[in-house]
């Protein structure tokens, strides 16, 4: 995702066909996009889902009001990894802070 707002037009699957990688070259420097049939799945996925399964868990928890500590302990996981997951879901989603994040997963339908 963050590959193609930067404005990448090609992807390619690192452990595919060389010849597929020359195409890619190719339709890229006429401008064209590229996205490799072993990846078109999961770019589409990523389109829709940008957030990981935990951090699904770790924002679903603070949408219940839960303090990272309280996060933690029912993860089985530190404090600090459930601040890590949180900034991680804020920043793929583009909030402000960990509420706003909550806003915008429960509006995209993911929580």
């Amino acid at each position: 995702m963050r590959a193609f707002e930067a404005g990448a037009l090609g992807y390619v699957n690192r452990d595919g066909d060389p010849s597929r990688l020359i195409e890619a070259i190719h339709r890229v420097a006429r401008g064209e996009r590229y996205v490799d049939d072993s990846l078109a799945c999961d770019f589409l996925q990523a389109t829709k889902l940008p957030l990981t399964p935990r951090e699904l868990s770790v924002l679903a928890l603070a949408a219940e009001g839960s303090p990272i500590g309280d996060i933690a302990a029912s993860l089985h996981l530190s404090s600090g990894t459930i601040r890590n997951y949180l900034a991680s879901a804020i920043r793929k989603v583009g909030a402000r802070n960990r509420m706003d994040a909550v806003r915008i997963s429960q509006d995209a339908g993911w929580l």
